[in-house]
C-alpha cells in the first residue's frame, strides 16, 4: 500500500531572469544537453537540442514555444512521469500509478554545481482530479488545485529534499522522474515549503 504524495524530479531551467522563469538560455541548454545530458533535453525531438545545433552555427536563437514541462511548472502547475525515451515503448506515456487527487505533489530540483544530497525543493500544489487520458505530448499530467499552489522564491531558503526523504544508503535519485512519500514525510514537507514560500 502506497501514501499518494508524489516528490517531482524536475531538471533545473537555467532562466533569463532567473530559474525557472523562461526556458533555458543558450548557456543553459549547453549545460543540460552537453554536460549533463538529461534525456529529454538531448532527445533528438526536443526543441532545445535542435536549438543549439543551430546556435553552434548561427550563434543564440530564442526560444519562444515551451519545450518542456520542466521550464512550464510555475506556469501551469502541473507535472507529468514523461513518456518512454528508448526502446520498443517510445514514445508511450508512463504513469505515477498511486498518485490521487487530494494528496500532495512537490517540485524538487538541483542545480549542475549542486550535490544530489542538496536538491531542494522549489514548489509544492495539492492534487486535482486526474485527467483519464494521457495528453499527447507529456503523457499522463498531474494537476494542481489552484488555491493550494506554494512556489519558493527565495531558493536559498528552500527545503533541502533529502532532510525529508530516507532511503538505505546515501541520497541517490537515479532514474525516474517521481518518488512516492508517506503522509507523514509530506505533511512535514509541505510545512517547510509553506514557510519557505511566505
Amino acid at each position: 500500500m502506497h501514501d499518494s504524495n508524489v516528490a517531482l524530479k524536475v531538471t533545473w531551467v537555467y532562466g533569463k531572469t532567473g530559474p525557472f522563469t523562461t526556458p533555458c538560455t543558450p548557456e543553459g541548454r549547453r549545460i543540460n544537453i552537453v554536460e549533463e545530458k538529461k534525456v529529454w533535453c538531448s532527445d533528438k525531438e526536443c526543441l532545445c537540442r535542435k536549438i543549439l545545433r543551430l546556435e553552434r552555427n548561427i550563434g543564440t536563437v530564442p526560444v519562444k514555444d515551451s519545450p518542456c514541462y520542466d521550464a512550464d511548472i510555475f506556469r501551469r502547475w502541473r507535472f507529468a512521469a514523461g513518456i518512454f525515451a528508448t526502446g520498443p515503448r517510445r514514445d508511450q506515456p508512463m504513469r505515477i500509478l498511486h498518485a490521487r487527487e487530494g494528496a500532495l505533489a512537490f517540485f524538487t530540483s538541483k542545480r549542475q554545481d549542486m550535490d544530489e544530497k542538496e536538491r531542494i525543493v522549489i514548489g509544492c500544489y495539492e492534487i486535482a482530479k486526474l485527467p483519464e487520458r494521457a495528453d499527447p505530448d507529456y503523457g499522463f499530467l498531474i494537476p494542481s488545485v489552484p488555491s493550494a499552489r506554494h512556489r519558493v522564491w527565495a531558493l536559498d531558503k528552500a527545503p533541502r529534499f533529502w532532510d525529508f526523504y530516507t532511503q538505505s544508503g546515501p541520497p541517490r535519485w537515479g532514474c525516474g522522474l517521481f518518488r512516492y512519500l508517506s503522509d507523514q514525510q509530506a505533511r512535514a514537507l509541505h510545512g517547510a515549503v509553506k514557510a519557505a514560500a511566505r
